[in-house]
């Protein structure tokens, strides 16, 4: 079974986090989430894009989506390249 409600909930919190380490913490969820979906990696990433934008189109106050963004898009990438 994928992951994807507590995983966007911790991107939810790093989206308004301003900390440090913020960009390593990201990849590091995302990642996670990609090792639990069983069935495709291209899927798990296409479901986390999109619910990435969803996100965005949300325009909470003080949140910032571009690293989780940014980081989808560049492992898709990888995956088509």
């Amino acid at each position: 079974m994928h992951r994807l409600g507590p995983c966007l909930t911790a991107l939810r919190v790093l989206a308004k986090s301003k900390g440090l380490h913020r960009n390593a913490l990201i990849e590091k969820y995302i990642d996670e989430y990609l090792r639990t979906d069983p069935f495709s990696l291209i899927h798990a990433l296409e479901r986390l894009r999109r619910a990435i934008h969803y996100e965005e189109l949300e325009r909470r106050e003080g949140e910032d989506w571009s690293v989780a963004k940014n980081y989808v898009r560049l492992l898709l990438h990888r995956m088509v390249s």
